[in-house]
């Protein structure tokens, strides 16, 4: 049971595979998380370039030489940038998987992430097969639901906030906006929506 704790802890917190060391310039990267922030400079307060979405490809140029954790990728659209290592990965995000009237159905990474379905932590189906599975499963599942109900009631804009609080790396953005970053005292004029 503490294995499975572990797991669900680690799921909850994003917890990422780094990027393979048999990377090399030129190569394609995908984007791994969601509003995936290209920077102008391998620092999190720098302009924003574009923001990606799971499943996009980028052009891998290399680790930044004084801050191996920023990498420098050209997006989809040829704009070059840098982006937080943990959001990139050397494979394509799995197909997710999807069930509706007893039928399942792949679905493109990105268009699950913006469907809403991607926040749900677990499926009808899961939760009863856990419930099934004894005390410490129904224990697990209904803390599993806990926790999904709490992080619907989180905006990405609180996020924002508590990332800039903890004075975190805020590698990932509340929106889609690219120019410059928000301040402190609230959003630049600078910065617009991308569709």
């Amino acid at each position: 049971m503490k294995r499975l704790r572990m797991g669900v802890l680690l799921l909850a917190l994003g917890v990422p595979a780094a990027v393979a060391g048999a990377t090399k310039p030129g190569d394609k990267l995908y984007v791994k998380a969601r509003n995936t922030r290209v920077l102008v400079s391998p620092e999190a307060t720098s302009n924003v370039v574009a923001v990606l979405q799971p499943g996009q490809q980028v052009t891998w140029k290399g680790a930044d030489p004084k801050n191996k954790q920023w990498h420098q990728v050209t997006d989809p659209k040829g704009k070059p940038g840098y982006v937080f290592q943990t959001n990139l990965s050397t494979k394509p995000p799995n197909m997710e998987l999807v069930s509706k009237d007893g039928k399942t159905r792949a679905v493109d990474p990105a268009a699950f992430v913006s469907s809403g379905e991607a926040v749900k932590a677990l499926s009808p189906g899961a939760e009863k097969y856990g419930e099934s599975k004894g005390v410490e499963y129904a224990r697990a599942v209904k803390q599993i639901k806990a926790m999904e109900g709490l992080a619907k009631t989180i905006t990405p804009k609180e996020i924002a906030a508590h990332v800039a609080q903890a004075d975190l790396f805020p590698v990932v953005a509340p929106n889609t906006k690219t120019g410059a970053q928000a301040s402190a005292k609230g959003v630049t004029p600078t910065q617009k929506e991308t569709k």
